[in-house]
């Protein structure tokens, strides 16, 4: 796109605006120029930096909220290792044990990012049979409304090929055995219809994300002005939300999946939009003990200021 403007408008100034701008270190994406292969960098297409404006700056401000982040021990004398997964049960029990204490009494809603597009088909199955099963044992308990979202095997659609352009691990997991995640899909869109009295479809899966992520906002209301049963607790993600989606009143990430970098920053920051006294911070917890990677992505974006910013 950027090529086309210059060549479009040769005699143009062009000002480029990044909420996680492409340094040395994060850049994936390279350009080939007769032999040579080089990263391709924010700085390389919009050339010199006129002015940074860090997460620092942004929190001094407050404009954005710190991040509270937790990394999960479990309740073993084994620790993982940074970036290894850990038992899907043992993540879904503390998600159920902790969700009310993170999320200031069901007041804020959440997200659980998952690695892959069968891992978010898993945990839905799994907290469902959960929940399941702790009703049946206990008549008093309330289950949480657990959503999940993700995007479809595209079939020729170019709305979803659109889509996808921003979704790279949903685009390569739709590419294997793509019927059993349209059934899939379909099986999590008929119960969101159940609990929500809708009517979305596969075919029609754009209205469903839409208002799957008015639901999500709708949190702001309280339960007499929208009713608790309209509303979401956790939605089940993969890519889809994790970037440019926001929400006053989603303040806890659940994170069992492997980020670094900007893809980091961006998913942390679903958590910390400015609300009032009752959110003081961006919940994180975090299953993957990926410590070294939020220091590394922390330092990245705060510029030369970053012992602070840690």
């Amino acid at each position: 796109n950027h090529k086309a403007i210059k060549s479009f408008f040769p005699n143009a100034q062009l000002f480029g605006f990044t909420g996680t701008p492409i340094f040395d270190e994060n850049a994936t994406n390279k350009i080939r120029e007769d032999q040579y292969e080089t990263y391709i960098t924010t700085e390389t297409i919009f050339q010199k930096l006129l002015h940074a404006y860090t997460i620092t700056h942004a929190i001094d401000d407050k404009n954005v909220l710190k991040f509270h982040i937790d990394y999960f021990k479990g309740k073993g004398s084994q620790n993982p290792k940074p970036g290894e997964p850990i038992a899907q049960q043992a993540i879904a029990d503390a998600i159920l044990e902790k969700h009310h204490a993170a999320t200031n009494h069901k007041k804020f809603n959440a997200l659980l990012a998952t690695a892959s597009i069968n891992n978010a088909i898993e945990y839905y199955r799994l907290f469902k049979e959960m929940q399941q099963q702790k009703q049946a044992g206990n008549p008093d308990f309330v289950p949480l409304h657990i959503a999940c979202v993700f995007s479809p095997p595209a079939d020729g659609n170019k709305d979803i090929q659109q889509i996808q352009e921003d979704l790279a691990q949903e685009k390569e997991d739709n590419k294997q055995n793509p019927e059993e995640k349209k059934a899939a899909l379909k099986e999590i869109i008929s119960d969101y219809n159940r609990q929500y009295g809708t009517s979305h479809s596969i075919s029609e899966f754009d209205l469903y994300y839409q208002d799957v992520q008015t639901r999500i906002k709708n949190q702001k209301y309280s339960n007499k002005d929208y009713p608790h049963k309209n509303k979401i607790d956790i939605t089940i993600v993969v890519d889809m939300l994790l970037t440019g989606f926001d929400s006053k009143y989603l303040n806890a990430l659940y994170v069992d999946k492997n980020l670094k970098y900007h893809g980091l920053i961006q998913a942390f920051s679903r958590t910390n939009r400015v609300l009032n006294d009752t959110k003081p911070y961006g919940n994180i917890l975090d299953f993957r003990s990926q410590q070294v990677a939020v220091n590394q992505a922390i330092a990245l974006f705060s510029g030369e200021d970053n012992g602070r910013a840690k």
